[in-house]
């Protein structure tokens, strides 16, 4: 599987507009390990003098503050959260900090740290940067741009395969059931043919949006992985009703009566899907699951298309 370069991730971290900070817990406290130029430019602290310590030294002495029982609640119970606080330059100036921590989990579902991104409450970043022009560049939307897929909104395959291993070692400790189905539209090159690449990509984003509709749970993964395919992996569901929740896609695909003039199939565009359903043993990779679902979809191709085929993976 390919993953993103990690240098990727460093280059856009550390050109953020907006500050961003990292922070381990060591013997059961949350001290910084990194912090972005913004951070530095908000606070008006280096980083040599943010590292190491737990972020709270912004209060000073302000420790009667509503947004912080908000953030020990979310550190506690292992959530994610948004406050505003009442912080301190190093000047010694007040300033309000609207602040987001995410939590960020092991391959074994374990927290090791917490990311989080702040700005000066009431103040844009143009103001509190005035070298940072454009107000579409924030933090949020730099992540989506790398986390989803500009077309359909899915996710991207990189960031969807980072997920899978995630998801697939979490499995493999908790002998939890995963299911993964893979979606591919029929004769949809001809499609192509026919409507030209902006017909072709206003039919497939409607698809898209149909197909990620029926992955809505919490636990849901759902992304576009080659061009006319969408794959999706699901926790929890054996595979009768994984498959029958492939059958339910590939109907509403067909409901959408997408009028396709050559295909083998129907008047109307139509999908094919592979699924198949493991416990993850603890010596297989992440992508065996993968490629067992490509199998079962090539033999849904070689069946006629507009069909499931899912199978156990062995």
């Amino acid at each position: 599987m390919s993953t993103v370069d990690p240098n990727l991730f460093k280059t856009m971290v550390e050109t953020a507009p907006e500050a961003v900070a990292l922070c381990e817990a060591t013997s059961g406290h949350w001290h910084v390990t990194y912090v972005n130029p913004a951070m530095e430019h908000l606070t008006g602290y280096k980083a040599d003098a943010m590292l190491g310590r737990n972020l709270r030294f912004l209060q000073a002495e302000d420790h009667d503050q509503e947004g912080l029982d908000r953030i020990r609640e979310a550190l506690r119970d292992g959530n994610s959260c948004r406050a505003t606080l009442r912080n301190y330059r190093s000047d010694g100036t007040q300033f309000w900090n609207e602040v987001v921590l995410a939590p960020l989990r092991s391959p074994e579902g374990q927290i090791t740290h917490y990311a989080s991104f702040h700005r000066e409450a009431g103040v844009t970043r143009t103001e509190a940067r005035p070298e940072a022009r454009d107000p579409s560049m924030n933090t949020q939307t730099m992540l989506a741009y790398l986390r989803d897929d500009k077309l359909t909104g899915l996710l991207r395959r990189p960031y969807f395969e980072e997920l899978i291993k995630r998801d697939w070692g979490l499995a493999q400790r908790e002998s939890r059931r995963l299911s993964f189905l893979v979606f591919d539209l029929d004769n949809y090159s001809h499609y192509r043919d026919v409507f030209g690449r902006q017909g072709s990509d206003q039919s497939f984003r409607r698809v898209a949006r149909v197909v990620g509709g029926c992955f809505r749970r919490a636990s849901d993964l759902c992304g576009r992985f080659d061009e006319d395919q969408i794959a999706a992996l699901t926790t929890g569901l054996d595979l009768s009703q994984a498959s029958k929740l492939a059958e339910a896609v590939l109907a509403r695909v067909r409901d959408l009566a997408i009028h396709h003039p050559r295909s083998s199939v129907s008047r109307y565009v139509t999908a094919s899907a592979g699924v198949v359903s493991l416990v993850p043993p603890h010596d297989a990779p992440p992508n065996k699951i993968y490629q067992a679902a490509i199998k079962a979809l090539k033999d849904a191709k070689d069946l006629g298309r507009n069909r499931v085929v899912s199978r156990e993976c062995e």
